[in-house]
């Protein structure tokens, strides 16, 4: 109940977007997690990955900075 009285706050007070970024927010702290978890994992077993294990590592970070870029406002549409 609290929760849908400070959404419903939020969204009178704010612009349209705001719904956007409410939506995206949990999907955002997901993410940070995964790759806070990768990276601690990736720091334990740093010599036993294989050399396509860190090319996959690599894309994935990559692909989470360009998707966090574009939703910013950095890249072109």
């Amino acid at each position: 109940m609290t929760l849908s009285a400070v959404l419903s706050l939020v969204l009178r007070l704010t612009e349209v977007r705001s719904w956007w970024a409410l939506l995206w927010v949990p999907l955002f702290l997901l993410a940070v997690g995964c790759v806070t978890y990768e990276w601690r994992l990736t720091a334990r077993s740093r010599w036993r990955m294989g050399p396509m294990e860190w090319v996959y590592l690599a894309v994935t970070h990559l692909g989470l900075l360009a998707a966090l870029a574009k939703v910013l406002g950095f890249l072109p549409r």
